[in-house]
């Protein structure tokens, strides 16, 4: 009946919100994709899958030596076996004195290991070690750029790996070139990366594997992407670091995903000589922002990211002026709700103009019990000579939700939040509060905050909204503090604000009553 459904939509209004964070959780944010069976690889070609198959054994490892780059970012080494990368530590970004290692030490494959479709080139690949120009490079300021090069023959063939670094950035170039008796060839090769994304474990509500811009446009992770396609960058990926192969010369690669027994891998097909572009960091705008091909559309806040992102323009802004991202995201939630305030003292209103209603409204139950058609033109009635609106409680909350939602994903995904402290025992905004603090004190402004709101359910409905913000307290234990500071800070200030509209409304009835009289 009409009348019933009015008098739920504030309990509609918390119930369709807790709905959508949970729908929101578990069919929106990503989610690591199931194994593979088969551990045949996804290939372009019947003769690229048969070298992943019949591969050889990796050369012992006894007279391995590494060639090592490091920078202010970064910590490199490169195999002399094969050329690929054994180690990479990110320093910027560690933990506990501990850096992020972003490749894996070993694996089927190494990150950036060649394999040659050319029986002969292949086999020399897999047998016959690098020489380098330079064991050791140490960029700075007064050193920026640094050329290392791998160099390898065996009388007919040659095969040369250039790597370009750069001092400041995360990404830097990858070629490679196959000489016979001395003149440049054309052969295929492909390159790739994994094991997975080094020692970095699936978060929860993150994505943990391969990713690829295809079409331009479009987002593909793990077994969506396919080879066929146009695929602009593809790349392995974590809840906040990503190594990302992109072309150099061109804008497009031929490239896919496959799983092995040991993990997930990225590769891209390619034809000597060729050139890669190679990013491997933090899922940061400030440190993607150099590098082409869309990267940045690597960092993805959900359905409502075109919202999100802006606002973490704002938070990484407010962040440099209180040099506190807790302080930040406190001042960010009081500029939403000021942005607000209008459509929310709009609601507020409504709500109490709702619950002045109720007494009659029950009397119409009353009068027309079991005649539904009648009960519902007296009602639309009653609201119409009271001039109530009975949806003007949940429209200006439904206007918010994408915000909230933007907001809710940029604080569970922002990796400025990873490793960010608050005060005192909150040293990582990213991590949930070790003592729970923050959840309970978000559940009793929850609760302080529906005592306060103007009741227009029945006693059964009313019973039940009680438990929500036990339920919502459960439901934040696990979530990272920073998002649980938010949602605090605006039960805070949605407090303070029904006091200031109950004030408002209280003052603006005794002139209307003075004006009566």
């Amino acid at each position: 009946m009409q009348d019933h459904n009015n008098e739920k939509r504030a309990l509609m209004a918390i119930l369709v919100v807790t709905i959508l964070i949970t729908a929101y959780t578990y069919f929106f944010l990503p989610k690591q994709q199931p194994p593979e069976q088969s551990s045949n690889a996804t290939k372009t070609t019947k003769q690229q899958i048969e070298q992943v198959n019949k591969k050889t054994p990796k050369p012992k490892t006894e007279n391995e030596h590494f060639i090592t780059i490091e920078t202010d970012n970064y910590i490199l080494k490169i195999s002399s076996l094969n050329g690929a990368i054994k180690e990479l530590l990110l320093k910027k970004y560690s933990i506990n004195k501990s850096n992020v290692q972003l490749v894996k030490s070993s694996g089927y494959y190494n990150t950036l290991e060649t394999v040659f479709a050319d029986k002969n080139i292949e086999k020399m690949e897999e047998t016959m070690p690098y020489k380098a120009n330079k064991e050791f490079v140490r960029l700075s300021r007064q050193n920026s750029t640094s050329t290392v090069t791998l160099k390898k023959t065996n009388g007919t063939y040659t095969i040369i790996k250039t790597f370009e670094f750069k001092d400041g950035v995360y990404a830097f170039d990858f070629k490679v070139e196959v000489l016979k008796d001395g003149k440049p060839i054309d052969t295929d090769f492909s390159v790739y990366a994994g094991p997975d994304l080094g020692d970095l474990q699936k978060e929860k509500y993150s994505h943990l594997g391969a990713v690829a811009l295809v079409d331009n446009d479009k987002i593909r992770t793990d077994k969506k992407i396919k080879p066929d396609e146009d695929i602009h960058w593809i790349a392995l990926e974590s809840k906040y670091f990503c190594l990302a192969f992109l072309p150099a010369e061109s804008n497009s690669l031929l490239a896919g995903y496959t799983k092995l027994n040991d993990g997930h891998y990225v590769y891209v097909n390619l034809k000597t000589p060729a050139k890669l572009k190679i990013y491997a960091g933090p899922k940061s705008k400030e440190t993607i922002q150099a590098v082409d091909h869309k990267l940045d559309r690597i960092i993805r806040f959900g359905m409502f990211g075109f919202i999100g992102k802006p606002l973490l323009y704002v938070l990484n802004w407010l962040y440099s002026i209180f040099g506190n991202y807790g302080v930040a995201i406190i001042v960010l939630t009081f500029l939403i709700r000021l942005i607000f305030y209008p459509l929310s003292f709009k609601s507020y209103k409504s709500m109490k103009e709702m619950a002045k209603l109720q007494p009659k409204l029950k009397e119409l139950q009353a009068k027309y019990k079991g005649k539904p058609d009648q009960l519902n033109k007296a009602t639309m009635e009653l609201y119409r000579k009271h001039k109530v609106n009975p949806f003007g409680g949940c429209l200006p909350i439904i206007i918010q939700i994408p915000v909230f939602f933007a907001l809710y994903n940029v604080l569970l995904n922002a990796i400025e939040l990873r490793g960010a402290p608050f005060v005192l025992w909150i040293t990582d905004l990213s991590s949930k509060d070790p003592y729970y603090v923050l959840p309970i004190l978000m559940g009793l402004t929850m609760y302080v905050q529906q005592k306060l709101t103007p009741a227009t359910g029945d006693p059964t409905q009313q019973k039940i909204m009680m438990f929500m913000p036990l339920i919502f307290t459960f439901m934040f234990m696990g979530f990272p503090s920073g998002l649980v500071l938010y949602w605090a800070t605006n039960n805070l200030l949605t407090i303070a604000q029904q006091f200031i509209d109950s004030q408002i409304l209280k003052a603006q009835e005794k002139k209307q009553k003075h004006a009566a009289t």
